[in-house]
């Protein structure tokens, strides 16, 4: 019986880790046919991704279909082959995050060394799945501007989202600034990195940024999404890079100053900008670890802000510091006036004779 347990909790575990990773991966389906239109059960279909090498095989069934489930988001090349038939291909399989694609494939009569290869076209609606959505591809992710590199300027690009006010912007500037979505609550947000929960719950603003460099595509969920997500109204889920077996590598640097900044419109003519000294740096490097099997991503992207502003503070004088002011001033315990309007200095409270001591104070 002790020997039973630790096997169970492994395999508990490993079944956790499995559905928990459904929703950072796709899924490709479809049905094989001969250019009759009848179903060809027990024919191989093969998925191999474009980028990686990666390979999965599959048999169809007595109905003709076949799934490849799990699937990492890449480009794939699907193929289905059977004796007497001349091979059927479609390239070009853009599988993205939480999408369930159909690659159906027709097999024409003829040998194995001839093959029929189709292109595959992009989708536009998903007629697989209710949920309702949209994908931010990695192309959109690199060439549109984004002030600070952060993708979360990006969900603006889907339907009824704006930017509100609220203690997120406040308390976490530049990290989800009180992102509303469908007129849902701005605390209303899920993200989640690669099917991990990457979530401030406390504000519903993500708890880590991810680098555009090391982000390969995201979906913003808004209703009738699947039964695995839940605890918000709206799920935003990022898949991060993965390597290739080519090597690449990529560095950037951005500056910003006082310099290149046009004064505010309301400042008065001979007002002075603010310092403002801004640097943002880093590089990514992805490359095979074993061909066709293992790859890896290594990613750093900094930031350095040196910025200036004025505020105006009222600084008590040295009357005032002990205890001694020129209006009346009134015991709140009795209602009456302090004695030679002065308040002893017994009352002060203790923060207050603390920062009196060490002079914490503007001067």
């Amino acid at each position: 019986m002790r020997k039973l347990v630790p096997l169970a909790l492994v395999v508990l575990l490993a079944t956790a880790s499995s559905l928990r990773a459904q929703s950072a991966t796709g899924q490709i389906t479809g049905t094989v046919k001969d250019s009759t239109g009848a179903v060809v059960p027990g024919a191989t279909v093969t998925a191999i991704s474009e980028l990686t090498g990666a390979r999965r095989d599959a048999t169809t069934s007595r109905e003709g279909n076949y799934v490849f489930a799990l699937l990492p988001v890449s480009v794939y090349t699907v193929s289905a082959d059977l004796q007497g038939f001349r091979p059927a291909k479609r390239t070009g399989v853009r599988l993205n995050v939480d999408q369930v694609y159909r690659a159906d494939l027709e097999l024409q009569p003829g040998g194995l060394t001839e093959a029929v290869e189709v292109q595959a076209a992009s989708v536009a609606i998903d007629t697989e799945t209710a949920t309702v959505g949209q994908v931010i591809t990695e192309k959109q992710i690199t060439d549109l501007p984004l002030n600070g590199r952060n993708f979360l300027q990006l969900l603006f690009l889907g339907a009824g989202a704006v930017e509100t006010d609220g203690e997120q912007a406040a308390m976490r500037q530049g990290v989800g600034n009180a992102i509303s979505i469908m007129g849902s609550r701005p605390t209303s947000n899920n993200f989640m990195i690669d099917g991990t929960a990457n979530v401030d719950t406390a504000l519903g603003t993500p708890a880590a940024i991810l680098s555009i460099d090391a982000l390969e595509e995201f979906k913003e969920q808004t209703k009738t999404y699947s039964a695995e997500y839940g605890f918000s109204a709206n799920q935003i889920n990022l898949v991060s890079k993965s390597g290739t077996n080519e090597w690449h590598g990529t560095m950037f640097g951005f500056m910003r100053n006082e310099k290149l900044d046009a004064k505010n419109f309301f400042d008065p003519p001979n007002a002075v900008k603010p310092k403002l000294d801004q640097k943002q740096f880093g590089g990514v490097v992805t490359g095979p670890i074993i061909k066709n099997k293992t790859f890896f991503l290594v990613n750093y992207d900094g930031t350095r802000v040196d910025r200036g502003f004025s505020s105006f503070f009222f600084v008590p004088d040295p009357n005032e510091l002990a205890g001694r002011f020129s209006r009346t001033i009134i015991d709140p315990l009795t209602g009456q006036p302090f004695p030679n309007n002065t308040i002893p200095t017994s009352r002060f409270s203790r923060l207050a004779q603390l920062a009196l001591r060490n002079n914490w104070y503007p001067a």
